[in-house]
């Protein structure tokens, strides 16, 4: 991911401040920045392209904001991310904005509202939505109607409490309401992209205020009924479903314990860090009618200290008759990833219908 931020963005982008700015001192920040690259993380790229941006750019900020909007990339033609990977080093510049332009607030609004539409401004909005809660607020209410699809998604997505990489916005995981009027603007969007980060949004909140979120899907779901509507809502309840919250399952046609026995549920016994694990099991209707069900898979991996910690992960989602029975597989990979550390010893993988275990196995994993 870190590659993001290369030599070529750094010295595309520098030629694009050249061509207007003349003065700008493209070689000497070029070879600045680009032999110290390889050792650098993600992060620290991002920090150190940013800085060096800062030193080689005027002191003076509204005259500095001015160059970097007028050396961007063309915008997005739609609302698809085409060559993204490219327009990543867009980042260093909004970075900047967010680091220099907190005392600049209608300047660095507006750079941003550039920004975002040649790749995302998302995570450094989010520098003056903490400072002038209400100010960023409300030009995000305007933005909401924006023609522009990134500048609307801007709006879901840069107000997101717990949005990835991005900082947390504990005002908002506290308190819900200010962003979902935000969210009410863009519910019926045209475009999936924005409807996703609506869901997204609504799937951070229902973290915390599962009931609230409940509650204004219904909602919508009654006074804008559609297809897109049922999409968003199956999006926005995922970790809901999962937990089996009884209101979340009602919303899309589950029940809350469902008739179901869960046989032969088998198991790689033991596997290698980098291996899979395969698994399989049947599932039997003992219902009287036909149900709806959501069939999920939960691993409990070993801890550091020896305890399990569970996570559910969708399987899939199927109906079935009274007495109609169903066989299922799946592998899940034990490569190493970034987000998880894996451990040995006896790990557990349990069955789950409507958000309810229905069986468990054990098995054991070696380095």
């Amino acid at each position: 991911m870190r590659d993001v931020f290369n030599p070529k963005a750094v010295n595309k982008m520098a030629a694009r401040i050249k061509a207007r700015w003349p003065a700008f001192k493209d070689k000497k920040f070029c070879k600045e920045i680009n032999p110290k690259l390889p050792a650098l993380t993600y992060s620290e790229r991002l920090k150190y392209i940013s800085n060096i941006l800062e030193k080689y750019l005027p002191g003076d900020f509204p005259t500095a904001a001015d160059i970097l909007i007028n050396s961007q990339l063309p915008k997005y033609g739609n609302d698809l991310l085409g060559d993204s990977n490219d327009r990543f080093i867009t980042v260093t510049q909004s970075a900047y904005i967010a680091r220099k332009g907190l005392d600049h607030f209608d300047i660095s609004m507006n750079a941003l509202y550039e920004m975002t539409q040649r790749f995302s401004a998302e995570w450094d909005i989010r520098a003056f939505i903490i400072k002038y809660p209400e100010k960023t607020l409300a030009v995000l209410a305007e933005w909401a109607k924006d023609p522009s699809p990134h500048v609307r998604r801007l709006v879901s997505e840069g107000s997101r409490p717990l949005l990835p990489w991005g900082k947390r916005l504990h005002q908002f995981v506290t308190d819900p309401k200010p962003t979902l009027l935000l969210l009410d603007l863009l519910k019926n969007d045209p475009s999936e992209y924005v409807r996703r980060s609506v869901a997204n949004h609504l799937n951070d909140h229902a973290k915390k205020h599962p009931d609230l979120v409940v509650k204004t899907l219904k909602k919508w779901k009654k006074e804008h009924p559609s297809k897109n509507m049922e999409r968003m809502i199956k999006h926005a309840t995922r970790t809901l479903i999962k937990d089996g919250h009884p209101g979340a399952l009602q919303l899309l046609g589950f029940k809350k314990g469902a008739s179901v026995i869960i046989k032969n549920i088998k198991a790689t016994p033991k596997l290698s860090i980098g291996e899979y694990l395969y698994f399989s099991f049947d599932i039997i209707s003992t219902g009287k009618t036909k149900q709806k069900l959501a069939i999920d898979y939960i691993i409990y991996f070993k801890k550091s200290n020896g305890e399990l910690a569970p996570k559910v992960f969708k399987l899939t989602v199927k109906e079935l008759k009274k007495s109609e029975s169903l066989s299922l597989q799946k592998k899940h990979s034990f490569k190493i990833i970034t987000t998880r550390k894996y451990y040995a010893g006896t790990h557990e993988l349990g069955v789950q219908v409507n958000g309810e275990e229905k069986g468990k196995t054990k098995f054991n994993v070696t380095v």
